[in-house]
């Protein structure tokens, strides 16, 4: 291997043990970045320690229109010295001759994502022009990438780290049934360490003469693997099954984590290859807090705003982003109406969700181990009006922080829905500070009430949305005055379906 190369990996295994320290996994905080130019997404990488000479990396990005792709797979193996053992890119083998451009460009980005982390965090303003230069790429499209194997085929990096994945998965107290082929893809994984340690070390004029000799062997093992790939089906049914059991033994107490196991189930019986099973297993909620970030942050279990139907026609949404329509577009509802929930902020107990409530996801960027939301930074948003109307009131408590509720017009469709409604109004709730409406005044549809905020008993910025209809025969009572509170999205929009 030429010195300049031998010197890029050792300083990558230099970074990834300094990352690692202790720890077995390590997954870099998202940096900002670009898809072919245009398509926002992330960029991180993925660490797993196989043994202490080994470590499997995998450079991920990861965008709401494309999802997650592996774009790079390094294995990093030791015997006299570190060397490159295998590398993947869109999961196509990087022939010998083609690895230096591959691994410059690799530590070029770990040198951009150390200086971003010695500046304090991967999303401060002053960094944040620098990083998608370097880290943005443009992808094939995903029919390109099916032709490639991303998505269907069984590639070499799962034989040679299937048993760090099921070490993982069962210290969460997870049982994969792997079955006794891995046994024998670790053996052929032996046979092969010492022809990839000779590969690598060859010059260039050798490496003809190293695949045309062993070339019968290399057949046979890529026969052994493709065997391999017919107990897949078998293993993934095992895993979903036991994940769905997990889920049906959790107590009632933890609706969040019933939820999220089986959402993760679902997810484990559409899997493709055995690294999305891995992925799926690894991302099982331990703690009901972070089941209820899960749930709060995972595009399948979040209700996109702009697909919801307002109970009354002619509201508008109650959040906005600066300088965009009021579309609904970039916000989600995170916990719905009637839904059964325990008490977010730990006081215990279950009980329906009369309102919803409503996050503006660009402002979360990811959930790290201890499940903490991390926030990118950027602002949460606006609350507007729904409706046009007169405050009725603006107060501050120690559960809803700042709010303010806002009486309309009784309308021809809320009499004919609500026959006995003497009034109605909409209530907005967690605002960031004292709203400058005071009682009196008139507002109109989609003007600015306040911020986003965490007011109050609030597990981050989200505003509480509820709609209230004033009759004689309402559960709640406010100044002498009965209401109820009603679904204010209970349905879909009929061009959303």
């Amino acid at each position: 291997m030429p010195i300049d190369l031998q010197e890029h990996t050792k300083r990558i295994v230099k970074i990834i043990t300094d990352w690692l320290k202790n720890g077995n996994s390590h997954i870099t905080a998202p940096v900002r970045c670009t898809l072919n130019g245009i398509t926002p997404a992330t960029y991180f990488i993925s660490i797993v320690k196989v043994h202490s000479d080994e470590f499997f990396v995998q450079e991920i990005f990861s965008s709401d229109v494309r999802g997650q792709i592996v774009y790079r797979s390094w294995t990093f193996r030791r015997q006299d010295q570190w060397f490159i053992a295998a590398l993947e890119h869109f999961s196509k083998s990087v022939p010998y001759t083609s690895i230096r451009p591959q691994v410059e460009d690799f530590v070029r980005r770990l040198e951009i994502i150390l200086e971003l982390q010695s500046r304090g965090g991967a999303f401060f303003t002053e960094t944040a022009a620098k990083a998608p230069e370097y880290l943005s790429v443009d992808l094939p499209s995903d029919s390109e990438l099916e032709r490639t194997g991303v998505f269907k085929r069984l590639n070499r990096s799962f034989a040679r780290h299937s048993v760090a994945y099921t070490v993982s998965a069962m210290a969460a107290g997870l049982v994969l049934l792997i079955g006794v082929h891995i046994i024998r893809v670790n053996i052929l994984e032996d046979e092969m360490s010492a022809s990839l340690r000779e590969y690598t070390s060859q010059m260039d004029s050798q490496v003809q003469t190293f695949i045309e000799s062993t070339e019968d062997e290399i057949v046979t093992l890529i026969q052994d693997l493709q065997e391999n790939r017919k107990n897949f089906t078998f293993d993934r049914q095992n895993s979903y099954i036991s994940v769905l059991r997990m889920a049906e033994e959790l107590p009632n107490f933890l609706p969040a984590r019933k939820r999220a196991y089986r959402l993760i189930a679902e997810n484990i019986s559409q899997a493709t290859t055995y690294s999305e099973v891995f992925f799926e297993m690894s991302r099982l909620p331990t703690e009901e807090y972070q089941a209820r970030i899960f749930l709060a942050t995972n595009r399948q279990s979040v209700i996109p705003l702009s697909q919801s139907a307002p109970v009354f026609s002619r509201m508008v949404y109650p959040v906005k982003l600066e300088n965009e329509k009021n579309d609904g577009r970039g916000f989600r509802i995170t916990d719905g109406y009637m839904q059964q929930r325990q008490d977010p902020v730990g006081t215990g107990g279950l009980s329906p969700h009369y309102a919803v409530d409503i996050i503006n996801v660009s402002n979360i960027s990811y959930v790290n181990h201890a499940g903490e939301i991390i926030r990118e930074g950027n602002h949460a948003g606006y609350v507007v009006a729904a409706y046009n109307g007169t405050v009725i009131d603006q107060a501050y408590d120690s559960r809803y922080g700042w709010h303010t509720e806002i009486e309309h017009a009784l309308t021809d469709e809320v009499k004919e829905k609500y026959p006995d409604a003497g009034k109605w109004s909409t209530y907005y709730a967690h605002l960031k500070e004292k709203p400058l409406l005071v009682p009196g005044d008139t507002v109109e549809m989609n003007q600015v009430i306040s911020e986003i905020g965490d007011t109050g008993k609030s597990t981050g910025p989200h505003l509480h949305f509820e709609v209230r209809v004033y009759h004689p025969s309402g559960s709640y009572v406010k100044d002498g005055e009965y209401y109820d509170k009603v679904n204010p999205y209970p349905a879909e929009k009929e061009d959303a379906q």
